[in-house]
C-alpha cells in the first residue's frame, strides 16, 4: 500500500475516534456511510484505496452536533457553511490540518486537510407520491447549489454519470451559470428543503448529499437501532441491515472494483 496513502488514512482513523468519543460523550448518534460502511464489511477497517471517512447523523443530532461544537472546546477542526467563509460544502468537515491532500477532480485545484464528511440524515414524506415530488425538488435545490460553485465541487471528468448528469455538467462547463448565483443563498435555500420533514416523524431517511444521492434513501427499518462494525483497531456504528444498504449502493459489493474506478476523488497526499 501507498505510505502516504496509509498515513492519511491513520490519521482520519484517530480523528474519527475523537469525534466518537465526543458523540459518546453527548449522546449525538450517527452512522457509517458509503465508502466506510461498506470498508467496515469487506474489509474490516479502511477500503485500501479509500482516501476519507463518511459519517451520517440524523438531522436533530446532527445540529446538536454543530451546536456543541460552537459551544465546547473539541479535539479537531470543525468546518460548516456558516462557521467558515471559504467552505462552500453543504455538509461539515472535521479535519486535522497535519496531513495535506491535493485534490484534481474539480475544475479548480483544492488543497485540503486530513477529514471526515459529516453528513446529515435527513426525513423524507411517508406519502409515496409526496416522497416522489420532493426527491426532484430536493435533486434540483442540489443541483442550482452545484451550479453556484461549479468549478469548486463538480468533477467534470466523473465517468458513469447518467445522460441528464452529462448535459447538466456540458451546461455549467459552457454557460457562466456560476456567476449568476450566489452559493450562500442556494446553500440557505437547500438547508431549508433538507429541513421540511423532520427526521422523527420520518419513516424514510437519506443523505441527500452524498455522492450517491437517492440511491441513499432508505426505509428507517434497515438502519434499524444499529450495530458495531470492526473499523481497524476500533469499532464503528452502522446501520444495522448492511447486506441491503450496500447491495442498493454498490450491487455486489463483495467485489471489489477495478483499478480504474478506485480513487474517486483524484487525490495525492503532499504532506
Amino acid at each position: 500500500m501507498d505510505q502516504k496513502l496509509r498515513k492519511l488514512q491513520l490519521t482520519e482513523l484517530e480523528l474519527f475516534k475523537k469525534f466518537k468519543v465526543f458523540s459518546e460523550e453527548h449522546n449525538i448518534a450517527y452512522y457509517a456511510l458509503g465508502g466506510t460502511l461498506l470498508g467496515a464489511v469487506r474489509h474490516q477497517g479502511f477500503i485500501p484505496w479509500d482516501d476519507d471517512m463518511d459519517i451520517g447523523i440524523p438531522r436533530e443530532d446532527y445540529e446538536k452536533f454543530l451546536k456543541l461544537c460552537e459551544t465546547c472546546s473539541v479535539p479537531f477542526e470543525v468546518h460548516t457553511f456558516r462557521n467558515d467563509e471559504l467552505y462552500i460544502r453543504y455538509f461539515a468537515r472535521i479535519e486535522d490540518p497535519s496531513v495535506k491532500i491535493k485534490r484534481t477532480d474539480k475544475i479548480t485545484e483544492e488543497i485540503s486537510s486530513a477529514w471526515i464528511d459529516i453528513f446529515p440524515l435527513d426525513g423524507m414524506p411517508n406519502n409515496i407520491i409526496m416522497r416522489k415530488i420532493w426527491e426532484k425538488y430536493i435533486l434540483y435545490r442540489r443541483a442550482m447549489y452545484r451550479f453556484s460553485c461549479f468549478d469548486s465541487v463538480v468533477d467534470v471528468n466523473k465517468k458513469g454519470r447518467p445522460f441528464i448528469e452529462k448535459v447538466l455538467v456540458k451546461i455549467g462547463t459552457v454557460f457562466p451559470i456560476q456567476k449568476m448565483l450566489s452559493e450562500k443563498r442556494e446553500l440557505e435555500k437547500l438547508d431549508r428543503a433538507l429541513k421540511r420533514f423532520p427526521y422523527k416523524n420520518s419513516n424514510y431517511l437519506v443523505n441527500a448529499m452524498g455522492a450517491y444521492k437517492f440511491r441513499e434513501m432508505f426505509h428507517k427499518k434497515y438502519y434499524g437501532d444499529g450495530r458495531w462494525y470492526k473499523f481497524e483497531d476500533t469499532q464503528i456504528w452502522g446501520p444495522e441491515d448492511y447486506d441491503t444498504v450496500c447491495s442498493q449502493l454498490y450491487g455486489d459489493y463483495m467485489t471489489p472494483p477495478g483499478e480504474n474506478d478506485r480513487n474517486h476523488h483524484a487525490s495525492e497526499v503532499i504532506s
